[in-house]
Parts: C-alpha cells; structure tokens; sequence
C-alpha cells in the first residue's frame, strides 16, 4: 500500500506541476485569474459527486463556520494562486517552481510564531539556507540585484503565493470543523471559487486576452480537470494511505517535475544559479524536517 500511494502522489504532483506548464504557455491567451476561476469552479464540481453521502454535513458545517471557510479559500487557493498564476507571466515556470518550494518551510516559521511550535537552532540554520537558496535563484546568482533590490515582479509575486499559502496551512490547523478531509477541501475549493470571481470579472472588462479560442478551451480543461479536481482526489486518496505527514513530503516532487517539464515542453534553460539555490533549499528542508525539537537525539 506504501508504493501505491507514492505512485499515486508521484502522479498528483505530475499533474500539479502540469498546472505550471499550462499556465506559462497559456499566458498570451488566457488571463491569469480566468484560468483559477475555472480551475475553482471545475474542481468543486469534479468532486462533487465523491462527498455525495456528506451533503447534509456540509451544509451543516457551511452554516456554523461560513466566516472560517470563507477566508481559508480566499487565502489559501484563491489569493495564492492568482498570485502564482500572475507570476508565471512575468517568471520562468522553473523559477516559480523552485521559489514556490519553501512554502513548507515558511509555514514551520508560522507554526512557531502562532502556534508556540518550537525550532532548535540547527532548524533555523535550515530556514537560513532554505531562503538563502531562494534569493540566489530570484538574483539569477547576481548579488547587485539584492543590492540594488531590482527583482523580478514574478519573483516577488511568487513569494507573495508562499506567505500566502502558508498563513493557509496554519489556520487549517487551527480551524476545528468536524468533517472528513475531501468534504472540507470541497467547501474550501467552492469558497475560493467565489473568492476568484471578481477577479474574474475584472478580467472580463479589462484584459484585451479575454477571448474563447482553442488555447483558452485547452488551458483551461488541464487546469480545472488533471491538474485540479483529479490531482486534489488523488492527493486526497495519498494522505488517506500514508498520513499527512509523510504524503506532504512528497510535495517536492511538483518542484522537480516542474523543472523537467519547463526545460522539455517549454524548452527554458536551466542555470548554474538553478542548481545552487536547489541545492540550499533542499539542504535546509532536509534539516527542518527531520530534526524536531525535543527528538535531535533519536
């Protein structure tokens, strides 16, 4: 059962990192806050039908904790992927892949400021690497742009997803709603989508890219279908098989595929700067990750 689920969240992060691929090469076309309406919209509907025994919960659930669901599916899909949607157009889908990996890390800092979680010092030597990795590859390895404080806005975007994102993973932690994990990520999906649609609407009135032709239609059935409903089902079927813990680990995968990804379909160039900022960041996870504090002994 262990292999099944790795080769089930291998293939959901496949199809995540899809999502990266799609939305750089639809970003001529398609306006970023269309393609997270639809994928909203269309992964609340794909999954529908998997809750059906727990409507009554739901709705149930909707009524007495409308004010936390709400703002947990604006931050955590809706705002952080808007922002990272956005970025693709300004970045290269390998630099948005690599800067998006520290989210975990960044929400270990989260847990310690608001959930008295603890760090050791050798886990904030880990952080220090983790984003020390991170301003080498938004430098392209060049110090005068931290100097000079010249990053690129896509850069900045996608760090703006991370904070994003991990606020996200910190209030689901807190937040104490009584129902299973895909009902919930229902209603959180079905919150962002109404979080997304003025954005959309904006979109609508004012992007000269709004249009309907074969390129939107594709972009948009990728991203709401393989790489939303399918890949939230099969992430969801993961954590069920090998608990939160270890299936979140596998999270790394999305960076990697996107790497392979946007060098062969894309055909980006990977960079010396690429290397070295991967190779800090997956240094400092390795130390926040498997040191604990209390447990550095065992």
């Amino acid at each position: 059962e262990r292999n099944e689920a790795l080769g089930l969240l291998a293939f959901c992060w496949l199809l995540a990192a899809g999502v990266f691929i799609a939305v750089k090469w639809a970003g001529t076309y398609t306006p970023p806050w269309t393609l997270v309406f639809f994928r909203m919209l269309f992964a609340t509907l794909f999954l529908l039908p998997f809750v059906a025994s727990h409507y009554r919960e739901m709705a149930s659930s909707l009524r007495n904790h409308i004010w936390t669901i709400l703002p947990i599916g604006m931050l955590g899909l809706a705002l952080t992927q808007g922002a990272l949607f956005t970025a693709l157009h300004h970045s290269s889908a390998i630099n948005v892949g690599i800067v998006f990996s520290v989210w975990p890390i960044t929400a270990v800092i989260l847990a310690a400021l608001f959930l008295g979680d603890r760090l050791t010092l050798v886990q904030v030597f880990g952080v220090i690497l983790c984003f020390g990795g991170v301003l080498v590859v938004v430098a392209r390895g060049n110090p005068d742009t931290i100097v000079n404080m010249d990053f690129n806005t896509g850069d900045l975007l996608v760090i703006a997803a991370v904070a994003s994102f991990s606020f996200y993973t910190v209030m689901i932690k807190k937040v104490t709603i009584d129902l299973p994990a895909l009902p919930l990520l229902v209603l959180i999906l079905g919150a962002a989508t109404l979080a997304s649609a003025p954005f959309f609407a904006w979109e609508i009135f004012h992007d000269e890219r709004i249009s309907i032709d074969w390129h939107d239609i594709a972009a948009i059935a990728y991203v709401a279908i393989p790489g939303g409903g399918l890949m939230y089902l099969l992430f969801n079927t993961g954590i069920a098989m090998l608990g939160a813990a270890k299936a979140s680990v596998t999270f790394y995968f999305q960076t990697l595929f996107t790497v392979i990804l946007a060098y062969f379909l894309l055909g980006e160039q990977l960079h010396i700067y690429h290397a070295a900022g991967i190779a800090l960041i997956a240094t400092g996870i390795i130390i926040v990750t498997l040191i604990k504090p209390g447990n550095s002994g065992d």
